[in-house]
């Protein structure tokens, strides 16, 4: 038999178990061969390394270098981020937006002029004008929500929520 059987054999002997004759003509080859003594000993090098896995050692000095780095990495991207972030903020208001600001500031001032007028000269809030207080205070909620449902529309429109 030639080496290529005997490496062949080697290979074989791991998954299943070789015929007395073959395991005994293995044996003599392997006495006699150094290059398939040093294959079967780098086989089982190899194999136990697989078998046991080995982490490692990171120089104190490489790994403070790499977590600097991360820490400037990141820093630059909050800072990238922070700037997108007042982009969007910033973001044009929809002109539809801006006329419900002005129509509903209209008729706050419209309602409210003659409601506190009425309060000032009966000191008595009259039902009316309870009622116009109350959408006046719905507005002003509405009016100061707006912009953080705006912002949360958006995030939850851009998958960043």
């Amino acid at each position: 038999m030639r080496c290529q059987d005997f490496e062949r054999l080697i290979l074989e002997a791991r998954e299943r178990e070789l015929l007395r004759e073959e395991r005994l003509a293995l044996e003599a080859h392997l006495k006699s061969c150094a290059g398939c003594a040093a294959f079967q000993e780098f086989l089982g090098k190899i194999r136990s390394s697989l078998r046991e896995p080995v982490s490692p050692e990171l120089p104190f000095e490489l790994a403070e270098k790499v977590r600097l780095r991360c820490r400037a990495e990141f820093a630059s991207q909050s800072r990238a981020e922070a700037g997108r972030e007042i982009g969007r903020r910033l973001a044009k208001v929809p002109w539809p937006i801006w006329a419900a600001v002005f129509i509903l500031t209209g008729l706050t001032l419209l309602f409210l002029i003659p409601g506190l007028e009425q309060i000032r000269q009966s000191q008595k809030l009259a039902p009316g004008t309870a009622a116009v207080v109350a959408i006046i205070l719905q507005n002003a909620v509405m009016l100061l929500a707006a912009p953080l449902l705006m912002r949360r529309g958006r995030l939850s429109h851009n998958g960043l929520e």
